[in-house]
C-alpha cells in the first residue's frame, strides 16, 4: 500500500465527513498522532489501524486505501457521522433527542434492503435539507428538518409505521365495541354483529399491516 495515496485518501474522507483529527482519532480510538503520522505520509498504519479508522468513517477498507476519486455528495453514511458529530457539541436533552432519533432512522434506513431508486431519492432529500448549512445556534432547525424527513419517508417513498393499522384499528373499534354493547336495552343479536364488525376491522387492518411487512414498506419512527 502507497502510505502517500493512503495520506491523500484519509484527509479526503475526514474532510468529506467535517471530522477534525481529534474527532476521527477519538471516534476510531486511534491515537491523534497516529492519525496525524497518516496524514503526513510519516508511516504506514496495521490493518488494525486501517480497520478502526474505516469503521470510524463509515466506509469499506477498499474505500480507504483505493486511489479513486471520492464522490462529493451527502449519502446516508456521510450524513450519520455529520450528525454523530453534532450530537457530540450539545448537552441540551431536546437537542439529544432529536440527533439520536435522526440517526437512529438513518441507521435504520441503511440497514434495509432500499431499492436503488429508494437510495437515491433518500439522499437527494438529505442533500435538499441542506443539514451543514444549519448555524450552531439553531439546532431547534434540526426538529423541524427530521419532521420534514418523516413526512417524506411517509408521503414520498410509501414506508408505514409499524403495525400502523392495526394499532388505529384497535384504538377505534375495542372502546367502541365495548361502549356499544355495554348500553342497557341493546338486543343482543346487535351486540353480536357489532363485536363481529369490530373484530373483522382488527382482521384487516392486521393483514394490511402484514402485507405492508412483506413488501419491506413497514418501519420504525
Amino acid at each position: 500500500m502507497e502510505t502517500k495515496s493512503l495520506a491523500k485518501r484519509l484527509k479526503e474522507l475526514r474532510a468529506l465527513r467535517g471530522m477534525s483529527q481529534e474527532y476521527l482519532a477519538e471516534e476510531s480510538r486511534v491515537r491523534l498522532r497516529t492519525i496525524q503520522r497518516i496524514e503526513n505520509n510519516e508511516s504506514a498504519p496495521t490493518g488494525e489501524t486501517i480497520k478502526r479508522i474505516s469503521v470510524a468513517l463509515d466506509v469499506n477498507i477498499n474505500e480507504l486505501v483505493s486511489s479513486n476519486s471520492l464522490r462529493e455528495t451527502n449519502d446516508l453514511k456521510a450524513t450519520i457521522v455529520f450528525l454523530k458529530k453534532e450530537l457530540s457539541k450539545t448537552n441540551e436533552k431536546s437537542e439529544i433527542k432529536t440527533f439520536k432519533k435522526f440517526i437512529e432512522i438513518l441507521n435504520k434506513l441503511k440497514e434495509k434492503d432500499l431499492s436503488p431508486d429508494q437510495t437515491e431519492g433518500i439522499e437527494s432529500y438529505l442533500k435538499y435539507l441542506e443539514l451543514e448549512k444549519i448555524p450552531s445556534f439553531g439546532n431547534e432547525m434540526f426538529k423541524q428538518k427530521l419532521a420534514k424527513f418523516k413526512k417524506y419517508l411517509k408521503n414520498k417513498l410509501r414506508f408505514v409505521p409499524n403495525n400502523y393499522y392495526t394499532t388505529w384499528a384497535i384504538s377505534f373499534a375495542v372502546p367502541f365495541s365495548i361502549t356499544f354493547t355495554t348500553q342497557p336495552k341493546i338486543d343482543l343479536n346487535i351486540r353480536i354483529a357489532v363485536v363481529s364488525i369490530a373484530l373483522l376491522l382488527i382482521g384487516i387492518a392486521i393483514f394490511m399491516d402484514l402485507r405492508i411487512k412483506r413488501q419491506e414498506r413497514s418501519f420504525s419512527f
